[in-house]
Order: structure tokens, then sequence, then C-alpha cells
């Protein structure tokens, strides 16, 4: 029996288990396009910008933990696609991108072929974890399956795999394979033991948990390994939730107030979990560490990159982290008092520095709001940057927040992309008023999709994230100031709900009142939020 490429295509997907994607048709996917009528198991949600596509796959990704997939047509479609594929890539998001691309005879010659470039697979390389180029139908199930099980099994980055157009329409009796298979990476003993030896020594150890700490199950093996050290403990962005934020030793994302800078500076101890020390964490890398760090992460090349380490192990922390717990066991090591009153001191310093704004209020009645298994996406407006420090989690994998590119746009397709992913746990987009303008035609792929997620857009009429920096650095400003749509009307002609907050004390009781409302609803929030600053270092 024969099936086209493209046939062969779908069914290679389902049998990764994929049941979902995100895509546009073009001239070079129709075929592709019209498998999909015989395969109703694997549904195609129509965005309205390819960007949006790998946007809502990168969503899907995060909230679900599974790879997320878009699927786009050469040329405009293609490159439409970069800054998201960029943004998963930083942030190490396990994203699918399938990409059509010209006959071979035409590539690269220069000839003005419809969607002609010269080099298009090379234009990904930069953002691409696994890269391939399928030439024959015959050649679809293995690289289907290659791309899988790269984002299965290594560091979790963005796979290509880009068809010429003719391979999903040439006949083949090729079959597809069995689904790629997660391996659990064997542990080394050597490094967990020496790592161990390590932390067991220390007197005034300090824990620094990072995005890998992904699952519940990792971050309860995390939370015992700071409570037998009574280790402060300091979350990034994307660490949010890896110990919950209302544990006595829970420092948060303050690495850059000069009050946990000197609680850092007395510690003699580091374990870093899951993170790669980047930039805004460390103060630019200005942040002083203990000379003696035990990194683990499960991409080796980030050990010791940014600040040497003693000790590294490579490898998932859902696994690595039982074995340094067993591994201390061993040794008989001795839980140390809890420095919670370290904690403690410090935080009461930063409160009373930073005091009570509008700007946390309005954060607080945001997540009182919302049920602790909410989603929350974030773009990079003004309220995120307060959210950075001051938002509240009890558990990993629900704030979200494009940290590494800090793009514009990702948090509307995203939110959406997570909540086909999780349906039934509320889910939320923050999003500046110039911010949203990126992307907001995909409100109405919610719309279509029947999507229940609610954008909060902060409305400060411009880019006010660059104004502080104008105001800052120039004290002067151009550029910054953006006339927006009156969006309660551009929410209702797309066919949502729209709704106007102009009382910052009403948004947490308006939110509540839309999260079983069902469909899509935008909220718009008018507002002169001020920026909250970088921390206590340098003059950035």
């Amino acid at each position: 029996m024969t099936v086209t490429g493209a046939q062969l295509l779908v069914e290679s997907l389902l049998a990764e288990g994929v049941d979902l994607l995100f895509g546009i048709p073009g001239v070079g996917t129709l075929a592709v396009y019209d498998a999909f009528i015989d395969n109703p198991g694997l549904r195609h949600v129509e965005v309205r910008h390819e960007q949006s596509a790998v946007f809502m796959a990168d969503g899907y990704a995060r909230a679900s933990g599974q790879v997320g997939v878009a699927f786009t047509s050469n040329g405009p479609g293609a490159l439409n696609t970069i800054t998201a594929m960029a943004t998963a890539h930083n942030d190490s998001v396990p994203v699918l991108h399938l990409v059509s691309e010209n006959p071979p005879e035409v590539r690269r010659k220069g000839k003005g072929h419809f969607h002609d470039i010269s080099d298009q697979f090379g234009i990904f390389r930069p953002v691409s974890g696994h890269a391939t180029q399928v030439a024959l139908a015959d050649e679809i199930p293995a690289a289907v399956n290659a791309a899988f099980f790269a984002l299965r099994n290594r560091r979790p980055r963005p796979a290509l795999v880009e068809f010429a157009n003719e391979a999903f329409t040439t006949m083949t009796s090729a079959r597809t394979l069995p689904p790629a298979e997660h391996r659990e990476r064997p542990i080394d003993p050597g490094p967990v033991a020496r790592a161990a030896e390590i932390v067991a020594d220390a007197r005034r150890p300090l824990v620094w948990a990072g995005g890998g700490i992904a699952t519940t199950e990792a971050s309860a093996v995390l939370t015992r390994i700071v409570e037998r050290l009574g280790a402060p403990t300091i979350t990034t962005q994307k660490g949010k939730g890896a110990i919950s934020s209302e544990h006595p030793l829970h420092i948060g994302n303050w690495a850059n107030e000069q009050p946990v800078r000197d609680l850092v500076a007395e510690c003699d101890v580091l374990l870093a979990v899951g993170t790669r020390f980047s930039y805004f964490p460390t103060g630019g890398w200005s942040l002083r560490l203990p000379d003696r760090i035990v990194q683990v992460d499960l991409d080796p090349a980030e050990i010791g990159r940014n600040y040497p380490v003693e000790a590294g192990i490579v490898g998932d922390a859902g696994a690595i982290l039982p074995a340094l717990d067993a591994e201390l066991d061993r040794l008989g090591h001795t839980p140390l008092l809890w420095r919670d009153d370290e904690v403690a001191k410090a935080l009461s310093r930063i409160t009373e520095s930073v005091g009570t704004p509008i700007e946390i209020d309005v954060l607080d009645q945001i997540r009182s709001a919302l049920p602790p298994e909410s989603l929350v996406f974030n773009d990079p407006t003004t309220i995120a940057f307060w959210a950075r420090s001051h938002w509240k989690t009890d558990r990993p994998r629900t704030w979200f927040v494009p940290s590494g590119f800090g793009t514009l746009g990702f948090a509307l397709p995203a939110a959406i992309g997570a909540r086909l992913a999780r349906p039934d746990t509320p889910t939320v987009a923050i999003i500046g008023d110039a911010g949203v303008m990126f992307t907001i035609q995909d409100l109405m792929t919610a719309v279509q999709e029947d999507v229940p997620v609610v954008v909060l857009i902060f409305n400060d009429e411009g880019y006010g994230v660059e104004r502080r920096h104008q105001d800052h650095l120039y004290g002067r400003r151009t550029g910054v100031d953006v006339r927006p749509p009156d969006f309660v009307a551009l929410a209702r002609s797309f066919g949502a709900r729209g709704i106007l907050v102009d009382d910052l004390s009403r948004v947490g009781e308006t939110l509540e009142s839309v999260l079983d409302a069902g469909g899509a609803t935008v909220i718009e929030i008018p507002n002169r939020f001020s920026h909250p600053g970088y921390g206590s270092f340098g003059s950035y």
C-alpha cells in the first residue's frame, strides 16, 4: 500500500502522540492540509500570523511539558516565525517547527521562483537545537522520529524539519516508526558523590533554583534538600514555584537587591539547580557568588559557563536531586539549623524600601482572584517587571515569561496555546498596550477556537519600560508614546468580551468575575505605573 508523503507526515505525527498543531496553510503545504481532512484525530488550530503558530506551540509546551508543534509554509511564512523560534530557543522550550521549502532544483539559484530565498534552512540554524532536511517522501518517518527523540532527550530547544514541497505529493510505501522514547540518562555516581561531599561540608549553604525545576516531584525533592540544609533559596523568574513562595527559606527573585547580596556574600557553598546564571538574575554577572559552587544542569555546556564551579552534575534535576539527597543520607549528613531569620531580615529590608505601591496591590489582587494552579503568561511590560519578584506561587510551571529573549507579543498567543494544552486550567495573559499589538490578530484565533483565555491589557499609552530607560539614561523621551486603539471595542469586534476597568482597586474582582464566563475576554486597565528598576547594581 502506498500513500502520499503528506499522509505519511500526518501518520508520523499521530504515531508520536501529537493530537494538535498550529499553523497557516500555504501553497507549499496544501497537500498536508488535504491529509488533515482524513485524519480528524489531529486537530489543526488556524492562527492569524505564523509567529503566533510558534508562540502557541511554545505556550502549549510550557504548560504541558510535551512537544508543541507548528506548521508553516516556506518563504515569508517560515521567516515570520524567527522571533518566536528564538524565544523558545532562549528559554529551552521543546517546540517542533515543520516547514516546507522549494524544490531542490530552484533553491539558491536566484531565478525568481515563488517564495525564493537563498538559504532558508541556514537562517534557522542559530535558533534550532536540532534541524534536518527532507528531500524524499521515504525520509519523512525517520526525520520526524529523530526530531522527537532530540526534543525528548536533549536540552529542550526547538527542532526544525524542512520538507521539499514535492515530498508531500510523492507516493511512498514507507511506514511510520514507533514513537521516540524518552531515555533516562544514567546517573554518574562520581559527580554526585563529590557534590554531596561539598554540600555536606557547608556551614552556610545557599540554594539557587531555575527553570530546570519543572515538575512538582522535582520541587518536592528540592524543598526537602533546602530544609535539611536550612538554606536560603533564590529562585529565578523561570524558577518560580520551584519552592513555595510562602516557605520561610524562600528568598525569591531578589538577587539584585543589596540585602540579598549581603546574605549571599556570607554563604560558603552554593547549590545551583537548573539555572545558567544568566544576565538579569546576576546583575550582569556582577553578583559575587560563593567560591564553592555545585551546579546541576541538563546541558553540559552550561556547567561553569558563567561562574566557575567546583563540581558539576549533568542530568535532569528530577533524577539528580533524589540521588544527591540519598548520598547526603549515606554520608550521615546532619540537618542544619534553618536560617529563615536571615531570609526574613533581608526581605523585611527590601519591603521597607519598596513599600506598598499600587503596582504591588494590583498584582496581589490578580493573585488572589486566580486559583493556585492558574497559568499566567507575561510580556516584558511594566507590571511584569514588578511581578518578577513580587508574584507568588507554590508550584512550578504556572508562571511564564520570555525571560531570555524579552519578546513583545508573546503572552497572548502563548496563553492560547497553554489553555488548549490544559483546557480545565484558568489561563491569563498579562501584556501591555504596545506589546499586544504585535499579536492582537490572534485574539480571533481564541474566538474561533472558543479558547477561554483572559487577556489583561495594561494600557499606559506607549512603551512604558523604554520610557523608564530614556528618562533614566537621557532625561528626555522620543518614540515611546503610542496612541492605542479602543481595546474594548476592538475585542468586541473580534467577538470577544471587552471590559474597561478604570478603577485600579477593582482589577481583581473584575478578573474573578470572568474566569468561568467562557470565551475569550479582554480587560483593559488604564494606568501610569512606574518601573521598579533593576535592583541595587550599576546605574541601569
